[in-house]
């Protein structure tokens, strides 16, 4: 199963791919729906790093335990379009049920703005857990479109490579 989008946001390609490095970007984009706590004691890293796994819990609503994974990001191309994939895997609860891959994959339009294309490709177990997943997760991902969507025109350069 999947949940996806393709939206445009007003900011430069640059900086919408900078901004995707960021955890910060992350955990704004989700909340309140599902709120992202690092479980390392130094906190969230300035920015995602390849090959460098971290933990994370997340609670719906921030009360509500959804389990542990850890964000391990892979940069790589496909004809010369930069793709950024989380080979992370969760650990305990809902998650450790669940076999994800999430890529995402920014691309220039002719006026200046980014066409942003979001995929979470994902199995559980059992398959049925998935099926009733499928809504909850949708709901995640129109918020994800609806915030990248109002925050994309603040993000900045310096602001996302800190």
């Amino acid at each position: 199963m999947h949940v996806g989008l393709r939206i445009v946001l007003n900011a430069p390609v640059d900086v919408v791919r900078d901004a995707l490095r960021n955890p910060q970007v992350m955990v704004a984009v989700t909340e309140p729906i599902l709120v992202y706590r690092s479980l390392s004691a130094s906190g969230f890293p300035t920015r995602w790093t390849p090959g460098q796994a971290h933990p994370v819990r997340a609670d719906a609503f921030g009360v509500i335990p959804s389990g542990n994974t850890h964000v391990d990001i892979d940069l790589y191309d496909i004809d010369g379009i930069p793709v950024q994939r989380d080979n992370g895997g969760g650990t305990s609860g809902l998650f450790a049920r669940m076999d994800m891959q999430h890529r995402m994959v920014a691309t220039e339009l002719p006026d200046g703005r980014t066409l942003f294309r979001d995929r979470l490709s994902y199995r559980m177990r059992p398959w049925p857990l998935g099926l009733a997943l499928w809504p909850g997760l949708w709901v995640v991902w129109q918020w994800r479109a609806a915030r990248m969507r109002a925050l994309a025109p603040s993000w900045r350069r310096e602001d996302v490579t800190r």
